[in-house]
């Protein structure tokens, strides 16, 4: 039998804020040796578009989430033990937006996760899933205006990255075909 470890580093769940006012989203995860690490990843995975102003990156390991199905099937998850304090809470509502996966929708003063998340359940009820963190766990980035500029500004310039710039080679391609400009396969022996 091999013997096997785990060799990866620490999982983080990335919080997107794409405006001043807007929700914290959740667009994926990470892996990272430390905080800082993290969010400087975070940084180079999900903020290539010019709509962001904010990053959170937590470690799995503070994450609490269920389902309803998963609160039926193990209602032990109410008692998650934990630190007493302030608590974020997260939650996916639809099927429908597959890059996002909860919304931060707001705070609650709980005496551990397991609390924090039956408090949770209580307010969104109708919620698909539930996630819940301590304040404490957040490692975020300065919203000074120096790391606001150097952090999220340079990717207001690049267009390109943007979704909707993606078709514009393909366009050109088609167009230079059309008119006879583009230059055909080489086959074998030099033929086109």
């Amino acid at each position: 039998m091999t013997d096997r470890h785990d060799t990866q580093w620490p999982r983080w769940e990335v919080f997107k804020q794409d405006a001043p006012g807007r929700p914290y989203q959740a667009v994926g995860s990470v892996h990272a040796g430390d905080p800082d690490h993290a969010l400087l990843t975070a940084r180079n995975v999900f903020v290539r578009r010019p709509s962001a102003v904010s990053l959170w990156t937590v470690r799995e390991a503070d994450l609490l989430t269920a389902t309803p199905q998963e609160l039926e099937a193990r209602p032990a998850l109410l008692s998650t033990p934990g630190e007493a304090g302030t608590y974020h809470v997260g939650l996916k509502r639809t099927h429908k937006r597959s890059m996002t996966f909860v919304d931060l929708v707001g705070t609650l003063e709980a005496k551990g996760p397991g609390d924090a998340l039956r408090q949770a359940r209580e307010q969104y009820p109708d919620a698909l899933t539930w996630l819940i963190f301590p304040e404490s766990a957040v490692v975020r980035t300065d919203d000074d205006p120096g790391t606001l500029e150097s952090w999220f500004a340079p990717a207001k310039d690049k267009t390109y990255k943007q979704q909707q710039y993606y078709g514009v080679i393909g366009k050109h391609v088609g167009e230079l075909k059309r008119e006879g400009r583009m230059p055909g396969r080489v086959r074998e022996g030099g033929q086109p």
